[in-house]
């Protein structure tokens, strides 16, 4: 199977086989278990998806990439589906722009090129980036992991 990656850390984006995409992601230092999914692209004749780190935008020292106007934090997987939801190969990335540091990610958003990312509920937002995170749920799943 065809998997895209991201590694901002090297800024470096490449189509590789794997049998499963977990293959992949621990390539990356991304773990089952501790990851985010985000929907690209959906139409019906499938579409693209990634896996991430769950809490990579909480991270402080971090590299960033963005896919569309979606800002991720740390490394991701890219993989397509087919109608059905059946991963299928992947045979190119969608366009990556890489940000040296949290400044430069800044100004993309106050630019418009990238939506700042939230968290809400019914339109109550509960954090915002870059605002250090402030669930103690949250912090204390990332301090298990050695992340904080």
């Amino acid at each position: 199977m065809k998997f895209g990656i991201v590694d901002p850390h090297a800024a470096r984006v490449e189509i590789v086989h794997a049998k499963e995409w977990p293959d992949v992601a621990k390539t990356l230092g991304i773990e089952s278990g501790q990851t985010d999914h985000g929907l690209i692209v959906r139409d019906a004749s499938g579409g693209l998806g990634m896996f991430c780190y769950e809490f990579g935008l909480f991270i402080k020292e971090q590299r960033y990439f963005s896919v569309g106007r979606m800002l991720v934090g740390g490394a991701a997987v890219f993989y397509c589906f087919n109608d059905m939801g059946e991963t299928v190969d992947l045979h190119e990335m969608p366009p990556i722009i890489f940000y040296r540091d949290a400044h430069e990610v800044e100004r993309a958003i106050r630019a418009g090129d990238i939506e700042r990312p939230k968290i809400a509920v019914n339109d109550n937002v509960l954090w915002r980036w870059p605002e250090p995170i402030r669930d103690e749920s949250i912090v204390e799943r990332m301090r298990e992991q050695g992340k904080l």
